[in-house]
């Protein structure tokens, strides 16, 4: 895992990055996850969650910035909620609950039904 303080990074351990997918894909309203820096927005949603999920590690707290593309109609607050805390809570269980997390959620796109 690379860290580096107050900036966010792209190398996150593998077991990390299965726990969000598993804790994410699950929600309903999320259609998929989103590139972060996409080379043009075609290439948008991507199926990669490592080009999805940024991180910085400070003494205290481990922060994760969750891209994702939303199914249109949905209401967007309940589901952005709704990932925060399954993914929190996953984190947590998996550290036996010793460390914390924060998790931020972007809405990169909305998929039009």
């Amino acid at each position: 895992m690379v860290v580096k303080v107050g900036d966010f990074m792209k190398n996150i351990d593998k077991s990390i990055i299965k726990v969000i997918k598993e804790a994410v894909i699950t929600v309903p309203g999320v259609s998929s996850f989103a590139n972060y820096n996409p080379d043009d927005n075609h290439k948008l949603a991507t199926a990669n969650i490592d080009n999805a999920v940024e991180f910085m590690t400070t003494d205290d707290f481990t922060r994760f910035r969750i891209h994702v593309i939303l199914i249109s109609g949905v209401n967007i607050k309940d589901v952005i909620n709704e990932v925060q805390i399954r993914v929190k809570y996953e984190l947590e269980k998996m550290s036996n609950f010793a460390a914390k997390y924060l998790v931020d959620v972007v809405v990169d796109d909305m998929l039009l039904n």
